[in-house]
């Protein structure tokens, strides 16, 4: 739809190109609409996961956009060799995730997410690029069915996307799964990309990734599979809680989708036939990107296990109890950070951390998918803040003993450093009673 060119101005030392949208007679007749999308996006974008729009004039009698040239091509060429190493696919995939995020956090889906749409700093944070077919939830959207032409690229496009919907941002967590799929198995999730494809992913699940791979661990399969599900209801609800689940393959929940080895038997496929006859898209009216991510909030819940008592301790589990009551889709990270002292006189210390943390938790009764433990060395409140920029926390639930002595002073300035610092809303808990 668009040529590129490698350019430069005297006044701009960054790498750029330039984009002029195909204007000739064979080019397809919706160019013009999904340049004019691409412009008025992107200069309402911002953050380090796309790319500095430098100039810009859709309205001129030649079209062009200038923006950032973002050189760093790892994932696609990752996606040519695949199938990859977990570890490979894991650190590949999780900046894609925080880049999705970002992305619906400004309220844009994305809808033509694939290898060759995804560029990475030299920092190694994922870039997208390609807005030609996005869809700003704040504007009008130019591209809505336009012309009858294709919805994005047929190996990735969601099945919604295939009947015209482009107000779903789990669309794009169903393009997530498909180059999850491609990265850990070599092939596309329903095989060649064509016409056949598109109408079998309206009703069936693909092939197992582990059909193809065996060695493939069955979280990994979940969370893929989990992602290519039909319904947009039964995806992840957002990019941050893939890229979470990734790093924390404890906190998989395991179905049937995590154990499929074969394709399923005809009595299934035509089972789910005659369902997708009569249940074409039961599913919630679509949110705004941003409304879904705030319905899926991820909390750490920052304490110290030696400088805690019995009234801070419920003061905390109290705090965590509303919110997972409140917020079904929450789900809860708790940390403990062992400082260089406590492992120089016990070895054992961020076991304990753990055990004591597991401990506590253990009245709250919430599933393993929802709550994970982790015990870190270090500082305590760089740690902190470093987790909960890494992982995108929404919330940070940290305890402050009341009283007076060394534990006040410790715990005073890491909840005052925390709050200074943080990413996201911190929540300072404190015991009840004054005595405490």
């Amino acid at each position: 739809m668009a040529r590129i060119y490698r350019v430069t101005h005297p006044r701009h030392s960054l790498p750029m190109v330039m984009k002029l949208p195909r204007l000739e007679p064979e080019a397809p007749v919706s160019t013009l609409n999904a340049f004019e999308n691409e412009c008025r996006i992107l200069q309402r974008l911002h953050g380090p996961h796309v790319p500095r729009v430098i100039a810009a004039d859709d309205n001129a009698d030649r079209p062009y956009l200038v923006m950032e040239f973002i050189e760093g091509d790892r994932l696609a060429q990752a996606a040519r060799r695949a199938p990859l190493a977990v570890a490979e696919l894991a650190a590949l995939a999780m900046p894609v995730c925080r880049a999705l995020h970002d992305l619906h956090r400004q309220n844009v889906i994305h809808l033509d997410l694939n290898p060759g749409n995804l560029r990475n700093r030299a920092d190694g944070e994922a870039v997208l690029i390609d807005f030609g077919l996005a869809h700003h939830a704040a504007l009008p959207d130019v591209m809505d069915a336009a012309f009858g032409e294709d919805e994005g690229t047929v190996a990735y496009i969601a099945p919604e996307q295939i009947r015209h919907l482009r107000s779903e941002s789990r669309s794009d967590i169903y393009a997530l799964g498909a180059i999850l799929y491609q990265l850990a198995t070599g092939h596309y999730p329903f095989g060649r990309p064509n016409m056949i494809s598109l109408k079998r992913r309206l009703v069936q699940p693909p092939l197992p990734p582990r059909f193809y791979n065996p060695q493939l661990p069955a979280w990994l399969q979940e969370i893929v599979l989990h992602c290519l599900e039909i319904r947009p209801d039964h995806r992840y609800p957002t990019a941050k809680r893939v890229a979470y689940l990734l790093a924390h393959p404890e906190a998989v929940a395991l179905t049937r989708r995590a154990h499929r080895l074969r394709p399923d038997d005809r009595w299934t496929r035509a089972w789910l036939w005659l369902r997708s006859l009569y249940r074409v898209f039961e599913t919630t009216p679509p949110l705004h990107p941003h409304e879904r991510l705030a319905s899926s909030p991820h909390v750490l819940v920052a304490f110290d296990p030696a400088r805690t008592n019995a009234a801070l301790d419920e003061a905390m589990r109290r705090a965590v109890e509303r919110i997972a009551r409140h917020e079904k889709h929450s789900y809860f990270t708790c940390l403990a950070v062992a400082t260089g002292k406590e492992l120089e006189t016990n070895a054992d210390a961020l076991l304990e951390h753990q055990i004591a943390m597991r401990r506590w938790a253990k009245p709250l009764r919430l599933p393993p998918e929802r709550i994970v433990f982790h015990a870190l060395a270090g500082g305590p409140a760089d740690k902190i803040v470093e987790y909960a920029r890494q992982h995108v926390v929404d919330q940070i639930i940290i305890g402050e003993r009341r009283g007076s002595g060394a534990a006040r002073r410790f715990l005073g300035g890491l909840c005052s450093k925390v709050t200074a610092q943080a990413p996201c809303t911190v929540t300072v808990m404190r015991p009840r009673h004054a005595g405490a």
